[in-house]
């Protein structure tokens, strides 16, 4: 309620200030949207020891903003659901629905906006974050949602984010709960999460950024990268990104009741031509303990379907590739593919040597955005995705198969 009265006290003060230097308004021209988005999702993971995970489901979001009062204030809601259409009991762990395959419904985002001198906003209630450790992950039937409150803007170049983040919705959730408690902190410890970004081009083609999130008692995670485009003969772009990140434990260490730090590091290197792209990454985590990403996607290069390639000690190297047919006279349909080799893994509490794990991918995309579509179908998407793990330790090695196939389709209505 405190936070609630907060917004409200900010909201007012900015509304009642007067617009323009005169003191008046313009006109009220904003544009409302209500947006319709169906989703459904077929998922099915064949594990070498059972049980497997398998579910299909229907659902999406339906969302709704106001537009800009008078290029001020504007608000939003967008309620999500996730129902099932076969989800057997004995097969759960897809994060399609709730445990124990349960539908959901869910008002994933309920928040203002309002516009501050100029460049600058401030934005509180249920809403979306997205930063480089406390994300959406949308992979899916619904993303991760946050009650933030937070400012974002612009200053002599340097774009920042500064956000006070008390709960969050996982993915498959439809409670808000404390940022300890979605870090598996154990029951009864409460803590909010405070996260910063800044961005900066200090020369063109080349951007570094640095974020850093702290939750009292819980966990303190910074993340930095630097990235850098330029063009090659012809129409080949190479682009080189390096990143780092450090985390560990904060203040009284009550995410596992003791102290703990690790590190992860990476380089990625992109050669693009028109609609290809050939992509090779590699990186290596500290081996002080797993990297931890209870608010998101982990935002290291290897991130991928099954494995992050995050566990402590592990070095990974990807080779990615992927190409748009638009220009082979299929327009829409792209296909993409690539290959993860994991070694060096370890028990972070024993030290001693874990898995070595390999992960293989084909992901075929449709679009229907072909000139000969009309506009009310050209937001259907088809997405089929062939994903195999393989896990080796002491000479075994044991198969994992994922198999996915998703339906998109967004129709926004505009008055």
């Amino acid at each position: 309620m405190a936070n609630l009265k907060w917004l409200a006290a900010i909201l007012v003060a900015v509304v009642i200030t007067p617009v323009g230097a005169g003191g008046t308004q313009e006109p009220d021209a904003r544009e409302q949207t209500l947006t319709l988005h169906f989703r459904s999702y077929y998922f099915d993971r064949e594990k070498p020891v059972p049980p497997d995970s398998k579910a299909s489901v229907w659902g999406g979001w339906i969302g709704y903003d106001s537009g800009w009062f008078h290029d001020r204030f504007k608000f939003a809601l967008t309620g999500y659901t996730s129902q099932k259409i076969d989800a057997p009991l004995s097969q759960d762990g897809t994060l399609l629905l709730k445990p124990g395959q349960q539908s959901y419904s869910v008002l994933g985002e309920a928040y203002g906006s309002v516009k501050l001198w100029g460049t600058h906003q401030f934005s509180g209630g249920r809403q979306l974050v997205v930063q480089p450790e406390v994300n959406p992950q949308d992979n899916r039937q619904t993303p991760n949602t946050f009650e933030a409150y937070e400012f974002t803007g612009k200053v002599a170049g340097l774009e920042y984010y500064a956000g006070y983040v008390p709960k969050m919705k996982t993915r498959n959730s439809d409670k808000f709960l404390n940022m300890a408690s979605v870090a598996g902190a154990p029951a009864g410890v409460s803590s909010d999460m405070w996260l910063g970004t800044l961005s900066y081009v200090p020369v063109k083609d080349l951007t570094l950024r640095l974020s850093s999130y702290h939750v009292e008692d819980i966990l303190n995670s910074t993340y930095l990268d630097a990235d850098w485009v330029t063009p090659l003969s012809g129409s080949w772009k190479f682009r080189l990104t390096g990143q780092y990140m450090f985390q560990g434990a904060t203040g009284s260490n009550r995410l596992t009741g003791s102290d703990f730090d690790t590190w992860s590091g990476g380089l990625r290197a992109a050669f693009t031509n028109g609609p290809a792209l050939l992509r090779l990454a590699y990186t290596q985590t500290g081996k002080g303990a797993n990297y931890r990403t209870p608010y998101g996607t982990w935002a290291g290069f290897t991130t991928l379907v099954v494995s992050d390639f995050d566990r402590a000690g592990e070095r990974a190297v990807m080779l990615e590739g992927s190409y748009d047919f638009k220009n082979l006279g299929l327009p829409g349909f792209a296909a993409s593919g690539y290959a993860v080799f994991g070694s060096k893994a370890i028990d972070p509490t024993t030290g001693a040597r874990a898995s070595d794990k390999d992960e293989y991918n084909v992901t075929l995309d449709y679009r229907f955005n072909g000139a000969n579509y009309p506009d009310w179908l050209k937001s259907l998407w088809l997405r089929g995705r062939v994903t195999r793990v393989d896990e080796s330790f002491n000479s075994a090695t044991t198969h994992t198969w994922d198999y996915r196939f998703i339906v998109n389709y967004e129709y926004p209505l505009k008055f």
